[in-house]
């Protein structure tokens, strides 16, 4: 029922066991790999970004990030825009893999 009412929200919803194959097809999908974020890049997150990046990582939605952080959930929202732009990508499923591949999937500040 929770997984509807994201749905019916907007949200997206992803079943925990896909997460992986999702990220495994786009990397898959990826015919050049796109220049990573510098380590300069990366260093321009807050901590308060670095925290809801590790969220995305582990496939929670904006509602539960906010709950998890004491958000609003309009106040995460703006947040992932702004990694995005940090980090030059243009996706959720983006942001994961380079949590994932730049050790930040596991961030606790």
């Amino acid at each position: 029922m929770a997984a509807i009412r994201r749905a019916a929200s907007g949200e997206p919803v992803i079943a925990d066991s896909m997460t992986g194959k999702l990220v495994a097809q786009f990397r898959a999908q990826t015919t050049a790999p796109a220049a990573p974020a510098a380590p300069a890049e990366r260093e321009k997150l807050t901590p308060r970004e670095r925290e809801i990046v590790a969220c995305l990582a582990r496939g929670e939605s904006n509602k539960e990030i906010a709950r998890r952080l004491d958000l609003a959930e309009s106040t995460v929202k703006i947040h992932i825009q702004s990694v995005l732009r940090k980090l030059n990508l243009s996706s959720r499923v983006q942001v994961a893999v380079y949590a994932v591949e730049h050790g930040l999937a596991d961030h606790r500040d």
